[in-house]
């Protein structure tokens, strides 16, 4: 069984049966990107063009798609055959017979995918716990490496979805009552996304409950401040109203999620129980 991982979730990477394989340049590593991203799905050899040249393709798009294509197979050696010639293009197969493929994307969107069932179904321990492992695949920038039309659009489509499910994640932990826990995570993703005002609500609250109190009207003031100079408006509503219940300091903004205890273990089967003293 040959076995296949390729990662779009940070630098463009291939193993084959667990060694990296080398995929040459950002063009090549784009086309490939391009396949992934719509697996099992035809592209044709007009769209590949266009979302590797966006809107000046040279004279010669066509003969460089077939080109690139014939690098890439050659690239994967016998993982090759997974990429199919079908007209009106290729297609890149993941459930060809005698092969194992693993691609983080769509491994990631489906973990994402069971956390939301298991927060819905008031399984927010379960759904944290998928939240974590579909966010661990992640190894930096989306489809670093890859040098083409489509790769800023896609990537700030992924990064987008990882932020959004980082927010749903950390919204249950502080549910929990887990803000202890989070607090410098949030602390660290509100300076690298100063305007995205779910996470600087959250580190305000996770603030708050952690008794501090002043740190977090000041993550308001200075997220404020910002927001106004940088898009001249004010913050949403519901950022307002936060600082507000925080600047009272009179309740919990935003109720905590009970946790119901385990049931306790009955005794295997078959087994007496303990008999009393005399």
């Amino acid at each position: 069984m040959l076995d296949v991982g390729f990662s779009l979730l940070g630098p463009v990477e291939v193993r084959r049966d667990g060694r990296p394989v080398p995929l040459g340049g950002g063009r090549q590593r784009a086309l490939l990107a391009a396949l992934l991203l719509n697996a099992d799905h035809v592209i044709s050899i007009d769209r590949l063009v266009d979302e590797l040249w966006g809107d000046l393709p040279p004279a010669s798009a066509r003969t460089q798609v077939h080109t690139l294509v014939h690098r890439v197979r050659r690239s994967l050696g016998a993982a090759g055959a997974l990429i199919e010639t079908t007209p009106p293009g290729y297609v890149l197969r993941t459930g060809r017979p005698g092969t194992s493929v693993a691609l983080d994307v769509p491994e990631f969107t489906g973990r994402v995918g069971r956390a939301r069932d298991r927060a819905a179904q008031g399984r927010p321990d379960e759904a944290v716990a998928e939240f974590r492992a579909a966010l661990a695949l992640w190894r930096g920038q989306p489809l670093e490496g890859a040098s083409a039309a489509f790769v800023p659009r896609e990537a700030a489509r992924l990064d987008e979805l990882r932020l959004t499910a980082i927010e749903e994640c950390l919204g249950l932990e502080l549910a929990l009552g887990r803000h202890a826990a989070v607090v410098a995570e949030l602390a660290a993703l509100v300076d690298e996304h100063p305007l995205r005002e779910e996470l600087r609500a959250r580190l305000m609250l996770a603030l708050y409950r952690c008794g501090r109190r002043t740190e977090a009207l000041e993550v308001y003031r200075s997220g404020r401040a910002l927001l106004v100079e940088e898009t001249g408006l004010e913050p949403t509503a519901r950022l307002r109203e936060l600082h507000e219940v925080i600047l009272r300091g009179d309740r919990d903004p935003e109720p905590l999620i009970p946790v119901p205890e385990r049931p306790r273990e009955s005794p295997p089967t078959g087994t007496s129980a303990p008999a009393a003293s005399a």
